[in-house]
């Protein structure tokens, strides 16, 4: 029961920030990224989600999704390192099908310099 109210309470403190995809519209770079591996890693699991391009989450992951967006936005814009995304991902959505997705996820992310440092 710990583990779960730390996870929604990570959740919920996550939530409060705002994704980079939702606050700016020209985020090609990271949403071409989440297209591209929603592609090449299908299914891209993340917890009861199933991530395609130009995914909509339904209500009920609105919340999910908005973390998960996050966690992405602050690996691509390389405010984390794939080290702490896996961690953090592997933490708030648990599961074999989500950890391998996010391998894959990891394995497909652009090298470091060829991503900005923040949105433009």
């Amino acid at each position: 029961m710990h583990k779960t109210a730390m996870a929604i309470l990570a959740t919920t403190l996550l939530v409060g920030c705002a994704p980079d995809q939702f606050s700016n519209i020209k985020a090609t770079g990271l949403n071409g990224f989440i297209n591209h591996v929603s592609v090449v890693c299908a299914p891209l699991y993340v917890g009861p989600m199933v991530i395609t391009a130009n995914y909509q989450p339904p209500n009920y992951a609105t919340a999910q999704y908005g973390v998960w967006l996050d966690q992405v936005s602050n690996l691509y814009y390389k405010r984390i390192p794939p080290a702490a995304y896996t961690e953090n991902i592997n933490n708030l959505f648990p599961g074999e099908r989500t950890a391998k997705a996010n391998q894959c996820l990891v394995a497909n992310l652009p090298p470091p310099g060829e991503r900005p440092s923040a949105p433009q």
